[in-house]
């Protein structure tokens, strides 16, 4: 019987009874199924426009029979009944709800990627997850949430390995990063040129997240999933069990969190390495919200 993880996200209106509306709506879908509900964090909103107000977070653990894709219409269709309306990335939404886990199958597709691509860098996401499935394994990196949590636990600032697929888009990210006001965006970042997927970890074995950005030479004729498949093997997105692993290659445990993103739009890109960096160290509050189910 497969696992799933669901996040619970809501930081717009009544946020406490959306996020309970959403909850019951979760138990109805999965009736039959088992569940169970993390405690109700506080956090501040993170990658976002700025003004925005904090996010009630929570995880719904839910033992099934389903497939992949039955849990993500389910929880589509309750998001829809919800009335999640979002112009914009990243912006207030009355509920946000998406598939983090689901036991240890990887989909890498452009409408749906599980797990969640940016799961094991989300203190949000891995500390409530922790609370009821600390034992379950992330495919991705092969460790376990609770494994997951603990590397999120350190107070130093994070350390983001950047891997670029050339020069110029190497020389395009510095440019803009040098331009933000923080200096702590820039000097928490290490670029570095890396042509080969297979070598996308090396030069940064003490990282807490290792990014690797590919460009993309004509993005408006190919899907960059596509694009970009032999990167998302050899960082673990994608099952690729009948390759053998390359001889130079640790064991995936040893490496922990990564994202793959696609060198399209460079502000984007300096965009998510900013939301990383505050995500890795997210502050959360326990709400002493309970549930109304």
């Amino acid at each position: 019987m497969p696992s799933s993880l669901i996040s619970l996200g809501a930081n717009l209106g009544n946020t406490l009874e959306t996020i309970r509306a959403a909850a019951r709506l979760v138990r109805e879908s999965f009736h039959g199924d088992q569940l169970c509900f993390s405690s109700i964090l506080k956090t501040p909103p993170v990658g976002g426009p700025s003004g925005q107000s904090d996010f009630l977070n929570a995880i719904v653990r839910i033992d099934h029979h389903l497939s992949v894709w039955e849990v993500w219409e389910r929880i589509k269709r309750i998001e829809n009944q919800l009335g999640r309306q979002r112009q914009r990335r990243w912006e207030s939404r009355r509920i946000d709800i998406d598939l983090i886990l689901h036991g240890e199958q990887r989909v890498w597709t452009p409408h749906l990627k599980v797990p969640h691509p940016r799961m094991s860098m989300r203190t949000f996401v891995i500390r409530p997850a922790c609370e009821v499935g600390s034992e379950l394994v992330d495919p991705v990196t092969g460790l376990t949430i609770g494994e997951l949590s603990r590397r999120l636990e350190s107070l130093d600032p994070p350390r983001i390995a950047l891997a670029c697929s050339s020069t110029s888009l190497l020389e395009q990210i510095e440019a803009v990063l040098e331009q933000l006001p923080d200096p702590e965006d820039q000097k928490e970042v290490q670029l570095r040129v890396c042509t080969d997927p297979r070598r996308w970890w090396q030069g940064a074995y003490l990282a807490d997240l290792y990014v690797a950005c590919v460009e993309i030479p004509d993005p408006e004729s190919v899907q960059w999933e596509d694009y970009c498949l032999q990167w998302a093997k050899a960082m673990g997105f994608v099952d690729d069990s009948s390759s053998p692993r390359p001889i130079e290659q640790p064991a995936t445990p040893g490496l922990g969190a990564r994202y793959l993103l696609p060198g399209i739009d460079i502000h984007w890109v300096c965009h998510e390495l900013q939301a990383a960096r505050l995500a890795l160290r997210c502050p959360l509050v326990a709400s002493g919200d309970a549930w109304v189910l």
